[in-house]
């Protein structure tokens, strides 16, 4: 009577156990499709960006960035003028977009409202990864092949002297939000 009551007990604590994994999975929340987006055009891609606020991606497509509407998938604009595209980083206090152009070791800025180029800023060979930093206010490129980093005060449209490192900086992250890969 005994080991019929304990595995009664056993099989009634394993179907509660897994009941409440199987509860915890359905509620858990997870990452799924929302939308798919086409974006076309000629050339592979390398980061794409999110401006969330105001529902547009930007996508390092080698000669230009596209710029794409979340909700639709529509192109709203490309920013053209770039050579070998990677990277964006948005700078909202400054209305501006910088976007790495890294075969002619350059920053491309441009206006976030009309996407037109306003500078081109040096940087080192193959800027790739780029960042806006809010706590500074500064952009930083991450320049694979230079082993270097570049930054960009937005407000004045310049760089800063290149700082050199040890090897090759593929991306950065701003200090507590994000670990670098």
């Amino acid at each position: 009577m005994i080991p019929k009551l304990v595995s009664r007990a056993a099989i009634a604590a394993t179907m509660i156990v897994a009941s409440s994994v199987a509860s915890a999975q359905a509620k858990a929340p997870g990452y799924h499709v929302i939308h798919r987006i086409t974006t076309g055009g000629d050339g592979g891609w390398d980061y794409v960006i999110p401006d969330a606020p105001n529902h547009r991606l930007f996508i390092g497509r080698q000669n230009r960035v596209m710029v794409v509407d979340m909700n639709n998938g529509r192109l709203i604009a490309d920013v053209t003028g770039i050579k070998g595209a990677h990277g964006t980083a948005l700078a909202p206090a400054t209305s501006h977009g910088f976007a790495t152009s890294g075969n002619d070791s350059s920053i491309v800025m441009f206006d976030l409202k009309t996407y037109r180029t306003l500078a081109r800023i040096p940087a080192a060979e193959d800027a790739d990864a780029i960042i806006y930093d809010p706590a500074s206010k500064r952009i930083f490129s991450f320049n694979g092949d230079a082993n270097s980093s570049t930054v960009v005060d937005p407000s004045r449209e310049r760089s800063s002297p290149t700082s050199h490192w040890a090897a090759s900086p593929n991306t950065g992250s701003r200090r507590g939000t994000e670990r670098s890969t």
